[in-house]
């Protein structure tokens, strides 16, 4: 096997195991940990939720690092071998990189999904989850706690959304570079 195509091989393979295993566990978050969670004690829940997520939060952000490396490496081993800066020769400007073609439209939809993904997951990640591991101090009134409890409840219901929102783009995501190979599905 020639050493490129086997390099174009292993991009292709490892950029899918990231988005599998993105997409994987969040359907595992979505549609087991959240019933298994629904059906035991909520002292036991949250803890469960707590060590769950934290590990998620690792595997979601290697995901969605390994997806844009190995697409930006896959992209540059395709369209840009041997370029080294950008000009009005480069494939931006011509051929299937451009916008005026459906693979250069997808490609722009699959990174602003990308740029989503991430933006959601770093709301999740340093605004929600601390609101829901926060502890309340010893002199904490019954307000406050009762305060507290509130801003958990919104932040996990939060989480909860953009858990979803992520899922559902995540698919888009998968139609949109399976549509790749046939010359993109978006055509504005």
């Amino acid at each position: 096997m020639d050493q490129d195509l086997w390099v174009a091989s292993l991009y292709a393979f490892l950029h899918d195991i990231g988005f599998a295993t993105y997409i994987g566990g969040a359907i595992a978050m979505e549609y087991v940990l959240g019933p298994a969670q629904a059906s035991i004690p909520p002292a036991q829940a949250q803890v469960m939720g707590q060590k769950t997520a934290d590990r998620f939060l690792w595997l979601v952000w290697g995901s969605l690092g390994l997806i844009i490396v190995t697409a930006v490496l896959r992209l540059n081993q395709t369209f840009l071998p041997g370029i080294s800066e950008l000009d009005f020769n480069s494939p931006f400007t011509h051929g299937r990189l451009t916008l005026e073609l459906g693979y250069g439209q997808t490609l722009l939809v699959l990174f602003l999904i990308w740029c989503v993904l991430v933006i959601n997951g770093l709301i999740i990640t340093f605004v929600l989850r601390p609101r829901l591991t926060g502890r309340l101090g010893t002199g904490t009134t019954a307000a406050g706690v009762s305060a507290a409890q509130n801003q958990k409840l919104k932040a996990a219901e939060w989480i909860q959304r953009l858990t979803r929102a992520d899922l559902v783009l995540a698919l888009i995501a998968a139609v949109l570079g399976a549509s790749l190979k046939y010359g993109g599905l978006i055509d504005l």
